[in-house]
């Protein structure tokens, strides 16, 4: 039955119950959305409906101040049946809504945010669903989809990942749907029975306690599948600086126990659709790419505690939640699972078994192993490959190779690819390396290769494996399962070695005589595509021909390391070709010649990509790179041309490095993930690092300095400037091979102006008290961000104007020599200020949201600084005067310091060059 009666009480057996309006309240809460909330009302207005279903629009002005109060109120005129308007003094969000509520008369409330849409039949496909199932459901939820609204304000709808999980409209009792109804923020109904209120005090996260507190009345949801809402994604919101632990990881915490109290305090069980809909803020974050969870700018003491406390809440959480949530990887939940750090055990049979209680809930039997480099290098076949194992923390694992019957035991290391799907740490895998000396070949024997697992003394082999960067074989990127087979799975030759690879996963090496090698060479280049065919071909034809060609690569737009070596090497008469490789416009280079008066005479340039730097790569013997991006500024090929030409191409890839590796980044230089065969050096922390860090050997670094340190400097040409060179952020960075219509590098406007980074440097910029000292001192100081920046110089410029004193520089190349003082927040760009012994202050713009992982290193190796520390205005202004009264000196504690931290030549260049030419001689 329906009443038209607005809380009235209506008594019946002795008790008093409230009763609404038939149909349904949306509560639209707004401040300042003049953009968007006309939008927002139409969706309403435009509902297709029956003529009987009433549909109130409670419009929540919280005291807003631009348009938007005026499009409230002329709905409200234009369309009073419908629309209502009202003012919330009381600030925010949550009582803006709870106002709403208390102000709503009909049976079912519905939730829009002023910036988003309904689907033409939302409320009443909702509606319908929800009064058929009224008395089995407390709340119906409906498909969620994200609305892209370009700057024309054309609209495309992409469906929420979820989506696939409810496909059907229906009932659904939770303990038969995995517990999923995390799915759900505000794209709910729910009954106006007012016991629902959201939490004033909750800045983030009010939306999932709303929502825990209706779940845990009731096992059964409602999902209604034709209904949508359309979120807008397209603006900065508020949420963003929640997505930084810096300012969630104890309000997380802080909702998730709020979430349980009213059970817990009342000794009940948590229901496992509130455990459910609470981890899912654990599991968004902790998926993610980036850390959005783990508080790591918090002191030692600081952050244990909070990891604590997230152990006592994962605690409260049941097993089967965790290790079946149907959205998070499979590896991601053991981790998960593991930070309970609860008793677990192992038990070793044909397969492995770990228990809990004496409950097996996992078992490891394919031993699925990753192939992360396979190689040949310096005449040595190499091959590194990792454990995929889930829970590998709780066991000893021992890596053997069986090289002819010869059990040979592999050292072990942690694999960088342990930081799975993530820049974090995740799972552990164990790491090995193998390697061969094909010398041992002849024609007369064979090598036949397994490798093999021991655990508790027990043999284990590998039932399954996957190749990410395998250089010989076709076989990258698939997965093969054990075949107890003999049978070829692939095979190629490289340098008259015969190398398969068998079904039951061994490695057959074998020695080839010229007539065989060269008849295997034609084969295969009949075979060939014609682009690689034409390059084979053209490999034959030059075969007489030593390879005598060096190639010098820098990155996009820049100059570096490789034009430097590339100076000094050109002039050399030793009959090596050498060619420096550019990218897209030549004119940035030119124009930096022409500045510095560089004599071009026998210098040679080709573009990166072009016919004849693919014709070059064949008789390439040294490729000198400044930038480790393998594909996207070194290498002209595709992985899939890398491997038809595996035979021909017989370069080494030079690393010069464009600066000192202080960040542990080793997601992009550990010795897994890199095609690097010799990293040039300057110092022994370097070689500390890529040894014992990044697993490199000793003798693929070349400790000669960067080539750029062998640039004359001339310290008359000192100014009196001061250069502030801060380093990138990758939160608010796209694709970095990505460039708008003017070259430059597309950036997240909206993420970067509201990021600490800016607002410091912005506090920077528009001090007073600084740009007087400056004016005062005689000084400028020239703002130099990094070239990724690019995009940003429309919001950037403009705050500089008016000011005498500083700059925000623009060009790409800037020689911090020239500078009397040099300051950074965490770039390596501090190393050239080292070696040329200016005075250094770090100043830091954004130290916990660094920490915290807003970027893609967040640690690093070096354990001192070579200046001071500062993050504000003020003590930035006391460190300079320091400077200046010590007559632009380095201090004394600091001078040492940098006198004792590199380690390499007079002449770097001339050393790299020598260093060069004797691996030639070994080539031949």
């Amino acid at each position: 039955m329906g009443f038209k009666i607005r809380n009235q009480n209506i008594e019946e057996g002795g008790e008093k119950y409230l009763v609404f309006s038939r149909g349904i309240s949306v509560i639209i809460p707004f401040y300042n959305a003049g953009k968007t909330l006309l939008e927002t009302c139409e969706s309403l207005i435009n509902q297709k409906k029956t003529k009987d279903l009433k549909i109130e629009v409670i419009l929540v002005d919280n005291n807003s101040t631009d348009a938007s109060v005026n499009i409230a109120k002329g709905f409200s005129m234009i369309y009073p049946e419908t629309f209502r308007y009202i003012l919330c003094e009381a600030q925010g969000v949550s009582n803006a809504r709870n106002y709403g509520i208390s102000h709503a008369t009909c049976e079912y409330i519905m939730f829009l945010d002023a910036d988003d849409t309904y689907s033409e039949t939302t409320l009443q496909d909702v509606y319908t669903f929800f009064k058929k199932n009224n008395r089995e459901i407390d709340i119906v939820f409906f498909s969620r989809f994200f609305m892209y609204v370009d700057n024309e304000g054309n609209k495309t709808y992409k469906s929420h990942p979820r989506n696939k999980f409810f496909k059907e409209t229906g009932l659904y009792e939770e303990n038969k749907n995995n517990y999923m109804s995390y799915f759900m923020t505000l794209n709910i109904a729910i009954k106006n029975d007012n016991l629902n209120k959201f939490d004033v005090n909750v800045p983030y996260g009010e939306d999932m306690l709303f929502i825990s507190s209706i779940l845990g009345r009731n096992n059964k949801i409602g999902f209604v599948a034709s209904a949508h809402y359309n979120y807008r994604f397209s603006e900065y919101s508020t949420i963003n600086k929640f997505q930084s632990p810096v300012y969630s990881a104890d309000l997380i915490l802080d909702n998730m126990t709020k979430q349980f109290a009213p059970y817990i305090e009342n000794g009940l069980e948590v229901p496992k659709q509130v455990q459910s809909i609470a981890l899912n803020e654990i599991v968004w974050r902790y998926e993610s790419l980036s850390n959005k969870l783990f508080p790591y700018h918090l002191s030692k003491e600081k952050y244990r505690k909070w990891e604590i406390r997230l152990r006592d809440l994962l605690r409260l959480i049941d097993d089967e939640i965790i290790l079946d949530y149907s959205t998070m990887d499979f590896f991601h939940r053991m981790s998960l699972f593991l930070m309970k750090e609860e008793r677990l055990k192992v038990a070793v049979f044909d397969n492995i078994d770990f228990r809990k209680n004496g409950v097996k809930f996992y078992q490891e039997e394919n031993f699925e192993t990753v192939i992360s480099d396979f190689k040949i290098v310096d005449n040595k076949l190499v091959l590194y490959a990792f454990l995929k194992m889930k829970l590998a923390e709780l066991v000893n694992i021992n890596v053997f190779a069986s090289v002819n019957g010869l059990e040979i035991e592999l050292s072990t290391w942690e694999s960088i690819s342990g930081r799975y799907r993530k820049r974090e740490i995740s799972n552990l895998f164990p790491a090995y390396k193998f390697e061969f000396d094909l010398g041992e070949l002849n024609l007369e024997n064979k090598i036949e290769i397994y490798f093999y697992y021991k655990i508790n003394g027990k043999t284990f082999n590998i039932k399954k494996y996957y190749n990410i960067k395998n250089r010989i074989l076709d076989i990258n990127d698939k997965i093969f399962d054990f075949d107890d087979s003999s049978a070829v799975l692939a095979e190629s030759t490289v340098y008259d070695i015969r190398i398969q690879w068998l079904k039951n996963f061994h490695f057959i090496l074998s020695k080839l005589s010229k007539n065989e090698s060269f008849e295997d060479y034609e084969d295969k280049t009949v075979h060939s595509l014609k682009n690689i065919k034409d390059l084979r071909d053209y490999a034959i034809s030059v075969i007489d021909n030593a390879r005598n060609v060096w190639l010098y690569v820098d990155n996009f737009n820049t100059i570096d390391n490789a034009f430097f070596q590339y100076m000094n090497d050109c002039k050399k008469d030793d009959e090596i070709e050498r060619y420096y490789i550019y990218h897209k416009d030549f004119l940035y280079l030119g124009k930096y010649m022409m500045d510095q008066k560089i004599d071009m005479t026998g210098m040679k340039f080709v573009q990166y990509g072009s016919g004849e730097h693919r014709k070059l790569m064949v008789r390439t013997s040294v490729i000198l790179a400044s930038y480790n991006e393998y594909f996207a500024t070194v290498v002209p090929f595709s992985r899939k041309e890398m491997i038809g030409l595996t035979d021909v191409l017989r370069f080494k890839y030079i690393y010069l490095q464009h600066g000192v590796l202080h960040a542990k980044a080793p997601q992009t230089y550990d010795v897994e993930r890199t095609y690097i065969d010799k990293i040039v050096i300057s110092s022994d922390y370097e070689r500390e690092v890529f040894t014992k860090e990044l697993h490199y050997d000793d003798s693929s670094l070349l400790q000669v300095g960067m080539s750029r340190f062998d640039m004359p400097i001339n310290k008359e040409n000192k100014v009196n400037r001061i250069l502030f060179a801060p380093s990138w952020r990758d939160n608010f960075v796209g694709d970095l091979n990505k460039f708008d219509e003017n070259g430059n590098r597309s950036i997240d406007i909206e993420l970067f102006i509201h990021s600490q980074y800016y607002k410091s440097l912005t506090k920077i910029i528009s001090s007073k008290s600084l740009n007087k000292f400056l004016e005062s001192n005689k000084l400028d100081l020239d703002i130099k961000l990094h070239p990724i920046f690019s995009g940003a110089m429309e919001i950037l410029q403009p705050l500089i104007e008016g000011k005498k004193n500083i700059h925000i520089l623009e060009e790409q190349t800037v020689d911090s020599a020239n500078y009397l003082i040099f300051v950074t927040d965490f770039s390596s760009f501090v190393f050239d200020a080292v070696a040329n012994k200016t005075p250094i202050v770090y100043y830091e713009l954004d130290r916990d949201e660094f920490l915290a992982g807003n970027h893609s290193y967040r640690e690093f190796y070096l354990g001192f600084e070579f200046g001071d520390v500062v993050d504000n205005v003020a003590d930035f202004m006391e460190k300079l005067q320091k400077i200046i009264q010590n007559n632009y000196q380095v201090e004394s504690k600091y001078l040492e310091k940098m006198n004792s931290f590199y380690n390499f030549p007079e002449h770097p260049c001339e050393a790299l060059y020598q260093e060069l030419m004797a691996m030639e001689e070994s080539y031949d």
